[in-house]
């Protein structure tokens, strides 16, 4: 039997089974559709989980390595959050709301929530660190504070990585200290031909402006700092001396001065193309001259 569609509403043709069937399978979703289609489900299930909008400053730690404890790791702050998952924050005050850590020490010391792990009483290379009465690591950028907190620990000169190098205890002057220790906060700074700071020097600039940081007054070029300082003997050098090198052996002749920072090392500002550093004194250059500010 023959249907046949006359074209009036009511009359439109009615599916047989197997045409229904066969449109059920044309409008079913290929299965790559509906791979990518639970992929996108899982992808949005996975945001909703995660924790967004933490706030300003803290990132989740997706794809770092777990820090092995909380806290500073030498770049960031990393935290616990409530659920138990390690988080990270640059901002120190952003770490402390999170953990409800301690306060900020006075006078111009900082909280230091660093692990004990590879801290050293003294300068880093930019600050100091030592351990209130609770035990708990600081810091400060101000000597005097150090001094006032430590009762006049020692602390060992900076070295270019960073690391508190084996320079011995502070000068004996605390003023030549300050000058030793505002040399040192200067390291990886560019060399800078007639530079006086902050951004650059050449070594009879540093040299001048950490003496002045000290309160002692020093000329600007190296030949007259020599003549301005009590000439000293190797066997009588101590940290705070200046060494002083000649290409030709005279006094007029100096063109280079350094701070001497114990166990044979200076911290100076060599020459254009490198930054300010600590170098041992070498038989192959050793200084032609030395003087006591």
């Amino acid at each position: 039997m023959t249907t046949v569609n006359t074209g009036a509403p009511d009359a439109a043709d009615e599916p047989t089974a197997q045409q229904s069937a066969a449109t059920a399978r044309s409008s079913r979703p290929s299965r790559a559709a509906r791979i990518r289609r639970g992929i996108g489900m899982v992808a949005v299930i996975a945001t909703g989980a995660g924790v967004l909008g933490l706030g300003t400053g803290v990132s989740p730690a997706a794809a770092e390595t777990a820090p092995a404890h909380a806290g500073w790791d030498g770049s960031r702050y990393w935290f616990k959050n409530s659920q138990g998952q390690w988080r990270w924050t640059s901002h120190y005050d952003v770490y402390l709301a999170r953990t409800g850590g301690g306060t900020k020490s006075t006078a111009g010391a900082s909280s230091g929530t660093k692990s004990s792990g590879g801290i050293k009483q003294g300068w880093d290379g930019s600050r100091y660190w030592f351990r209130n009465s609770k035990g708990e690591w600081r810091w400060t950028t101000h000597y005097d504070v150090y001094l006032a907190r430590t009762g006049g620990g020692s602390s060992g000169s900076g070295s270019g990585s960073g690391s508190v190098a084996s320079g011995g205890s502070v000068a004996s002057d605390p003023d030549v200290e300050t000058a030793v220790q505002y040399a040192l906060a200067q390291l990886g700074k560019p060399f800078r031909t007639a530079g006086n700071g902050p951004d650059g020097y050449d070594c009879s600039g540093l040299v001048q402006q950490a003496f002045k940081r000290g309160g002692i007054s020093l000329p600007r070029v190296a030949n007259d700092q020599y003549a301005a300082t009590t000439p000293i003997k190797a066997s009588q050098l101590r940290r705070g001396d200046l060494l002083f090198w000649s290409p030709d052996g005279t006094a007029r002749g100096i063109q280079h001065v350094a701070i001497y920072l114990g166990n044979n090392q200076y911290v100076e500002a060599a020459r254009p193309g490198t930054n300010i550093r600590i170098s041992a004194i070498s038989s192959g250059y050793y200084p032609a001259y030395m003087g006591r500010p």
